[in-house]
């Protein structure tokens, strides 16, 4: 396996440029859910709460006895 210090920095440039990693990154923007989407992560958030106190509350039970 090559190491970088293997290549020669032409080598380096023309990948870069064939790769178009010398170009800015597109623009993120944020996007807008439906209603069910919405639905759907806030169902995963409260499971996520849920099944945190259930670990919590059955690693102290099992812990105290």
């Amino acid at each position: 396996m090559k190491e970088l210090n293997d290549f020669q920095a032409q080598e380096i440039r023309r990948l870069i440029e064939q790769e178009r990693w010398d170009e800015p990154l597109a623009q993120v923007k944020r996007t807008r859910l439906s209603p069910g989407q919405q639905a759907v992560f806030w169902a995963l958030r409260v499971y996520v709460v849920v099944m945190t106190v259930v670990v919590v509350w059955a690693f102290l039970h099992g812990a105290a006895g």
